[in-house]
């Protein structure tokens, strides 16, 4: 299996520079989720305290469809990432 180079695929403007973007990106993924777990659990506290309104409660099911899909695209890299890579040279 070949795989191809990041810049290739518009991941970054050269290869030289992969890890340090997909790094960057890690860190502030997990940054994000931390500040955002803060306000979930507050959310999850007063889940019985109040009703939503049809607006927010089809924002709620949105939100919870995007987060499904990040967290599966997150599984791809990971897994991606897991396997044995073979590089394909072509011949000079």
């Amino acid at each position: 299996m070949s795989q191809e180079r990041p810049s290739e695929v518009g991941f970054c403007a050269i290869d030289s520079n992969a890890d340090v973007i997909a790094d960057a990106l890690v860190r502030r993924l997990r940054e994000a989720a931390a500040e955002m777990e803060t306000k979930v659990n507050r959310l999850y506290r007063g889940r019985n305290s109040y009703d939503l309104n049809a607006v927010a409660k089809r924002d709620l099911e949105k939100t919870v469809k995007r987060l499904g899909y990040m967290v599966e695209t997150l599984r791809e890299v990971q897994k991606a990432q897991a396997e044995p890579v073979t590089y394909l040279q072509a011949a000079e």
